[in-house]
């Protein structure tokens, strides 16, 4: 199951990369292997952020199919991020009370990956930013829970997040 879920977002995560529309449906065949394993490990945060995760594909996957699909940006109202504290408090009281496994370190995967999910749906180069912090963190925290397949890719998707952002950035110079 863990290499299914590992195959799946890897292909989805270099399809972002290219900036590829196929990234989305792609990536949601991983989160549906990964919904199982977080559950099964106790990650209560990431286990419901897998369902928002399929939302926000269904949303990024609808707006690069857009005939004027955005371009490549970067956030222009940076404030918008000022929610992120606010989030975390209400990510951190979901995880303890449904006794999650890693409270924090789940509340704190959790909190970033939506932000950075809703940044690549819009394709804001900020995104590439908050995945290399979920993925610094991830590389951590499952990595104690054993689950070194999954450390193992995380430890790849930084690679590709911090490749991704250097793309992104090219990108967006060229038609700047």
């Amino acid at each position: 199951m863990e290499l299914l879920a590992v195959i799946f977002s890897l292909f989805s995560v270099i399809l972002t990369v290219k900036n590829s529309k196929y990234c989305w449906p792609v990536g949601i065949i991983g989160i549906i292997f990964y919904t199982i394993i977080f559950f099964q490990t106790g990650l209560m945060g990431n286990f419901i952020l897998q369902f928002l995760f399929v939302v926000q594909s269904l949303l990024g996957w609808y707006n690069w199919n857009k005939k004027d699909a955005t371009k490549i940006d970067w956030l222009q109202n940076r404030l918008k991020l000022l929610f992120l504290p606010v989030l975390y408090a209400i990510v951190v009281i979901f995880t303890i009370k449904s006794g999650s496994t890693l409270p924090y370190l789940d509340s704190i995967t959790t909190t970033l990956s939506i932000t950075a999910m809703f940044l690549i749906a819009y394709r804001k180069i900020e995104g590439w930013l908050f995945w290399i912090a979920v993925d610094s963190v991830s590389i951590y925290m499952f990595y104690i829970l054993g689950l070194y397949l999954s450390s193992f890719i995380y430890f790849i998707f930084l690679i590709l997040a911090t490749s991704g952002l250097i793309k992104w950035i090219k990108n967006y110079e060229k038609e700047v």
